[in-house]
């Protein structure tokens, strides 16, 4: 594209004015000039030099008002306007079209790079709001979550989900540098926003081979019941709740985690108690059973927690929605 230069003191709003006669010639220095009125005066608006840069690459302001989704007029007054600002002409008008001006190369380059810097940057910051650092209950992480990865990724191909372990039943964000946190309770926490994945309804599971020794919930006062925190709180309330009498829902064996529990039944050593709802997996390969129909719920649940400060954070509405129909299509 040529770049004939056409400052000659005239009006920078009549390009016609500006065009040059064959006889001129002019001293003007167009770096110089430009760089000058850049640093005497605030920077022209963005869409002033998106106009030009689209003008500049289209060759006419016709074909830049298309690209752009503006009337021509519109591109025309933009760049005017931006020749304003810096007093001089930036195109020239031929018969093929426009033709840049020696200041009008100048800014192209100059501009086309800044916005390159610009794209990048916000690339950059777009991909950075799109991690979650998330928190999951360990058994949920591997029983549940981990199974389910494939198809988060597919449905969330831009988000970077960094997943830790840990189980809670009060999620505290003033001591984690986590963005959200699967917890375990009531939902009566203070200070965090949340939303409900799924209430918690207890079954005992068991080997197969173990489960052919239970007839009915009498027949655990025979087996080692298996829990899966010091509480011991779930056996209780299943007992309870499914009206069983002559069985000690304190005795047995006591684990940590979930997982633990779940493992040692699944080597005939006892009967666990849980919500199968989370171990699909297992039930479907034969490893667990669940020798009674009656399902108790414990009166706690699975939240998907967060600080209001994160709320708007790239990702996680997305991931709160995906987690939603995921626990929802299992309830």
């Amino acid at each position: 594209m040529s770049t004939t230069h056409a400052c000659s003191g005239k009006s920078a709003g009549s390009y016609e004015a500006s065009t040059p006669s064959t006889s001129e010639s002019f001293s003007c220095e167009p770096c110089t000039r430009i760089m000058a009125m850049s640093s005497r005066s605030a920077l022209p608006p963005l869409q002033n030099l998106q106009a030009f840069v689209a003008a500049a690459e289209a060759g006419s302001f016709t074909q830049a008002a298309g690209a752009m989704h503006l009337t021509q007029g519109a591109v025309s007054r933009q760049v005017l306007a931006l020749e304003a600002h810096f007093g001089c002409a930036l195109f020239t008008r031929q018969a093929r079209g426009l033709a840049l001006t020696s200041e009008g190369a100048v800014l192209l380059a100059a501009v086309r790079e800044a916005l390159a810097g610009i794209g990048a940057a916000s690339e950059a910051i777009r991909r950075q709001a799109a991690v979650i650092n998330l928190q999951v209950p360990p058994t949920l992480a591997a029983r549940w979550l981990l199974p389910r990865l494939p198809r988060l990724r597919q449905a969330l191909p831009d988000l970077d989900l960094r997943i830790s372990t840990n189980w809670t039943d009060a999620p505290d964000f003033a001591r984690s540098s986590v963005d959200a946190i699967v917890a375990h309770g009531q939902g009566r926490w203070p200070g965090v926003d949340k939303v409900l994945l799924m209430r918690e309804r207890l079954t005992p599971m068991c080997a197969q081979a173990t489960a052919a020794r239970l007839k009915t919930p009498a027949d655990l006062a025979k087996v080692e019941l298996l829990h899966p925190g010091p509480e011991r709180r779930e056996w209780r309330r299943w007992l309870e709740g499914a009206s069983v009498e002559g069985v000690d829902g304190a005795s047995g064996h006591v684990f940590d985690t979930l997982d633990l529990a779940l493992s040692a039944a699944m080597r005939g050593q006892g009967v666990a108690i849980a919500d199968p709802r989370m171990l699909h997996e297992i039930v479907d390969d034969g490893l667990l059973v669940t020798p009674f129909e009656t399902q108790v719920a414990s009166g706690n649940g699975y939240f998907l927690t967060w600080p209001p400060a994160h709320g708007s954070k790239r990702g996680l509405a997305e991931l709160r929605a995906w987690l939603s129909k995921e626990f929802s299509s299992r309830r």
